[in-house]
């Protein structure tokens, strides 16, 4: 397959209110969607609408909530063989307020009690004939284990850095990853620096293939192992409805992207495109472009 991921799978409920709540009261919810979430999952279904064959390897409960996961994956065609439905345990589950003015978010999630998976559970063959491994550090420590397995075999390992998500810990792993990949928050914390160059010169101590920082409007900055930089601005879109799972998408669209053999600045421009698109739906899977939307999209920009 071109994409594995290892991510917290997830439900999503989205609900488009007029002002995020600043105390008690009752607030009138204007539009909702129930839909998957998560960053590696989300991820995984904006490559696959791409075109990339893409799966799934992650635990989740066997109750209703991992029953629409599962649905909701094989809706967008990620392969659901290595997702396990753990009896008697409860899916994570998250609640995402959107403003409507502007599409910003508050998230509130629930985790679920469903086991992490273990080192001695990986599917070592799959990973071994992945092209590409996506984490972003859920499942500790069997995706470190899962990131040498891939690197070792002549795979690509990417990871997503999330904002607020920085954790010392993911240092371990970032020797073993060849798409570094993170947003603003994240690339500050890692380098005690609010200077881009700075920031993307603390990413590439551990000899990626390329780093790159993720900005919402303000675009995106690259570093490859060859010492180019390159930024990639941001794509304007008539409305914005929801700017939930935007990294996500661009993490998958620039995956699917690599997974074809584009140029590193060619990946960034159609993760900047979809992302862009993406923001014109509700929810984080609300409007995965395909690719002949991204293509239709570039060709007026």
């Amino acid at each position: 397959m071109d994409i594995l991921g290892i991510g917290m799978s997830m439900i999503d409920s989205i609900q488009q209110i007029e002002e995020f709540p600043s105390g008690t009261g009752v607030t009138e919810v204007k539009d909702s969607a129930l839909m998957g979430g998560g960053p590696v999952p989300t991820a995984l279904c904006a490559a696959s609408r791409l075109g990339a064959s893409t799966a799934v390897l992650d635990r989740v409960g066997a109750d209703w909530r991992g029953r629409l996961i599962r649905e909701d994956y094989e809706r967008f065609g990620v392969d659901t063989k290595f997702l396990q439905l753990e009896e008697g345990r409860t899916s994570s589950f998250g609640i995402v307020l959107v403003r409507l003015r502007d599409g910003e978010r508050h998230i509130v999630f629930h985790r679920g009690d469903f086991s992490e998976l273990r080192e001695d559970e990986l599917p070592g063959q799959v990973l071994k004939d992945c092209r590409i491994l996506h984490l972003n550090g859920r499942h500790w420590p069997a995706c470190v284990k899962a990131a040498e397995v891939v690197r070792s075999s002549g795979g690509l390992v990417s990871f997503d850095g999330g904002a607020n998500r920085y954790d010392a810990k993911f240092r371990a792993l970032l020797a073993f990853v060849d798409i570094l990949i993170v947003a603003r928050d994240f690339a500050v914390k890692l380098s005690g620096s609010e200077d881009h160059e700075d920031q993307l010169a603390a990413l590439s101590q551990w000899n990626a293939k390329i780093v790159g920082i993720t900005d919402g409007v303000r675009g995106s900055w690259f570093r490859t192992a060859e010492g180019e930089l390159f930024h990639q601005a941001a794509f304007p879109v008539d409305s914005v409805v929801d700017t939930t799972g935007c990294g996500d998408v661009f993490h998958g669209a620039f995956l699917a992207s690599k997974a074809k053999g584009e140029s590193w600045q060619s990946c960034a421009r159609m993760a900047s495109a979809a992302a862009a698109l993406n923001a014109k739906g509700l929810g984080g899977r609300g409007a995965l472009a395909s690719a002949e939307e991204v293509s239709s999209f570039l060709s007026g920009h």
